[in-house]
């Protein structure tokens, strides 16, 4: 089967609900239905082994975390479609990490922005699955309101992989998962395990010394919510480290946690990923 559970061969045919959704034979799609259906529809992700869209593609619905076991060498261009992703210059997540936001990725330099870090492939890729979001629902062609207490039946939700990456039909009832960005909050410490001066976020700030973080330096960060990218730079720029709710229950107590290759504790910009 593919390398995560929805994923979509080279000829663009999907592969059959029974082998995505039954088989425990890939590690990566050892997850809950409820997991599953958490993540079905949201992400959608295509990928080629060549520069500026050529050789071989795959489309990708989860996570993948070596492409090599897929048949390819690397990855060097990519669409994502819907959802935001995160890339990794080695298997298994690690290396440095890329934030892969909706839009194309033609070329290294794309995804790899003024890091200053040369990464001109990549062999592994998630989704950001901790973005802050909610269920809307439409009944009759007529806007019923949030819906944070119920969610699409998981028959639905497959259903509307096929025709709907955005929305699903449950007994009347359309549900659209949508994003607030209100709700994302971090807070940044001066010292590792969430001790001395703190800073507490909830937008982006393209230079936090600017803003009155008084450190080029941030040892520990706790994401109360939402999923952020932090920067080794003012301006967006440098190593990324792509920061989760869901990722070690958003804390990170030390600068090493912050990724698999972090070098250094300097953090000079942050920002909420985008949907």
């Amino acid at each position: 089967m593919g390398c995560a559970a929805g994923w979509l061969g080279a000829d663009g045919g999907h592969l059959p609900w029974s082998d995505t959704w039954g088989s425990a034979s890939s590690r990566a799609t050892r997850m809950t239905s409820s997991e599953a259906m958490d993540t079905l529809g949201q992400y959608k992700i295509t990928v080629w082994e060549e520069e500026n869209f050529q050789g071989k593609r795959c489309e990708f619905l989860m996570e993948c975390p070596s492409i090599m076991e897929r048949g390819f060498r690397k990855i060097r261009s990519i669409k994502v479609e819907s959802g935001p992703w995160v890339g990794f210059e080695y298997p298994e997540y690690q290396g440095q990490q890329f934030i892969l936001e909706k839009g194309d990725y033609p070329r290294w330099e794309a995804w790899s922005g003024n890091s200053g870090y040369r990464t001109e492939h990549l062999l592994s890729f998630r989704p950001v699955k901790c973005a802050v979001s909610y269920w809307d629902t439409t009944e009759g062609g007529v806007r019923a309101g949030r819906a944070s207490s119920r969610q699409p039946s998981m028959e639905a939700m497959r259903d509307r992989l096929k025709d709907d990456l955005h929305g699903a039909w449950d007994g009347g009832v359309r549900y659209t998962q949508r994003y607030n960005h209100n709700d994302s909050k971090v807070i940044l410490y001066e010292a590792e395990n969430f001790q001395g001066h703190k800073f507490e976020l909830s937008d982006d700030y393209p230079s936090l010394q600017a803003m009155g973080w008084g450190n080029k330096e941030v040892a520990s960060i706790k994401v109360n919510a939402g999923a952020w990218v932090a920067y080794q730079y003012p301006g967006y720029r440098g190593y990324q480290y792509v920061l989760e709710r869901d990722r070690q229950n958003g804390e990170f107590k030390k600068y090493n946690e912050y990724s698999s290759q972090a070098h250094t504790n300097q953090i000079q910009s942050i920002r909420r990923v985008q949907h």
